[in-house]
Formats: C-alpha cells, sequence, structure tokens
C-alpha cells in the first residue's frame, strides 16, 4: 500500500459520519457490497495498488450515497473534483515513432462507466433487480406446470360423446324391417376394427375411423364383430338403436335380422 499525501492527514467526512450514525465499517461492507480493504483504504486516506482510479471514485459515490452525504463534496475533500489537465498543444510528437499523434480528449464513456456502476451496484437496485429475476422465474413456473396439466389431460382415454341418444343394456333389441331387407348403419365415436358379414359373405373387414360412418344390406342376416362393438352408434332397419351397453359392459358380436338385433356371446 502507498500512502496518500493528500488525505491521509484529513479527518474522512466518511468515517465521521459512519461512527456519528453507530455503524461499523462490517454493516457497510455488507450494505454496500463494497471490498473491506477498500473500505478502510478510503476511510483512512490511503490507496490500495490493485484498486484502480476508476473503482475508487465508484466505491466512494456508492459509501457517500449510502450515508446520505452531498457526493461532490466528498469528492472534492478525496480532491476527486478536479477536472482533467488540458493538452498543452493540438498536437503531439510520439518519442519513439515521431508521428503526429490527436489531443486527448476527456474519456465520456469511462465516466458514463463509473456511474453506471455506481448506480448498479446501490442496494436498492440490487433488491429491485433480485425481484424482478424471482417474479420471472415465479412466472415460467407457473406457464410450465400449466403446460404439463394440459397435457397429461390431453392423454386421457377418448370417451363416446355426451350426445348420445340411448345405450341398450338388452341382449337383444326389436327393430322389424319394413321392406323385407336387413340394414344396418353405424358411426364410430374412435378408431375401432371390425368385420362385417352381410348373408354370411364378409363385405368389411378393417378400422373404422373416428367419426365415420358405414352402412350395409343383406337379405336374410347382417353379422358384426371385432372389438368395442359398444362404441358404435347403430341405426337397424331404419330405427336408431344408440350405443350398445355402457360401463364395463363390452360387445365383440351382434347379429343383425329383420326382427332385430342380438347381442352374441
Amino acid at each position: 500500500m502507498t500512502a496518500m499525501d493528500s488525505n491521509k492527514d484529513k479527518p474522512s467526512i466518511l468515517k465521521s459520519t459512519r461512527e456519528a450514525n453507530g455503524l461499523t465499517i462490517e454493516i457497510v461492507h455488507e450494505a454496500t457490497k463494497i471490498p473491506m480493504d477498500a473500505l478502510r483504504a478510503i476511510e483512512e486516506g490511503y490507496s490500495v495498488r490493485i484498486l484502480s482510479p476508476f473503482y475508487y471514485r465508484g466505491f466512494i459515490k456508492i459509501y457517500s450515497e449510502f450515508l446520505d452525504l452531498d457526493v461532490r463534496e466528498v469528492y472534492r475533500q478525496y480532491s476527486l473534483d478536479q477536472p482533467p489537465p488540458k493538452p498543452t498543444s493540438l498536437t503531439t510528437v510520439s518519442v519513439k515513432t515521431g508521428r503526429m499523434t490527436a489531443p486527448q480528449q476527456p474519456n465520456v464513456l469511462l465516466e458514463q462507466i463509473q456511474e453506471w456502476f455506481a448506480f448498479v451496484f446501490k442496494p436498492t437496485t440490487l433488491k429491485f433487480i433480485f425481484k424482478v429475476i424471482g417474479f420471472l422465474l415465479a412466472f415460467l413456473l407457473l406457464f410450465k406446470m400449466a403446460g404439463c396439466i394440459a397435457s397429461h389431460m390431453s392423454k386421457k382415454g377418448i370417451s363416446p360423446p355426451k350426445q348420445i341418444v340411448q345405450r341398450i343394456n338388452h341382449e337383444s333389441v326389436q327393430a322389424q324391417s319394413e321392406n323385407n331387407k336387413v340394414e344396418l348403419a353405424v358411426r364410430a365415436s374412435k378408431d375401432i376394427w371390425i368385420r362385417v358379414k352381410a348373408d354370411d359373405k364378409v363385405v368389411f373387414e378393417t378400422i373404422l375411423s373416428k367419426g365415420s360412418m358405414e352402412s350395409w344390406s343383406a337379405n336374410s342376416r347382417i353379422e358384426l364383430s371385432g372389438r368395442d362393438l359398444e362404441l358404435l352408434n347403430m341405426e337397424v332397419n331404419n330405427k336408431q338403436i344408440g350405443f350398445l351397453g355402457g360401463g364395463d359392459r363390452r360387445v365383440k358380436r351382434v347379429l343383425i335380422t329383420q326382427e332385430g338385433l342380438t347381442v352374441k356371446k
């Protein structure tokens, strides 16, 4: 460390104000996040070699604002209010290269960075930044939870539509044909594999897609087999039957004649 002749014999307004407020240097360190060695150097009037003038000036500004002091007055005590020296001529000559160089201008960008640094590391600013980050994290968490719930609900099984006309739990349904023909029309509430025989001849054997409708006609009988036949909305001999069964009942084979429909086991 090297002594600072301009400040070492002067009482520090920062130190005296801190002590008058009953604050320890450790409390200031925790509140401002200024390194402890930098705080002691500022209060006692000496410099730390690894502490550049840029950070030294910024730390004094943060410390002054924490104690509600006039930053300019504190700068004046630390001889930091002096303007940069003006160039003696419009151009200078480089000794090593002999080239003409432009006059040095005040580093406005450096001053802006210094002001930004002092503002960001103020306790009130840091507290606000942490609140914003916490709010964003909470929002993202709620958004992810909503997506998981929606995905879970979309994976649930497809149930028959609510607009079901009726459910038939009997083993047979009367539906007398009026034209001496056996007629059957079905609409699937989900993808269902079925086989259809008309007068003992296979006329349909594939998957009936959800929402699709098919119809068949025979002279004496139509036999319908497959899985989940209870999820077919049926019309037999031009009479609306609806869905066969409900709950845990499973229908795998149905016989349709001119008299009506019979569930086969």
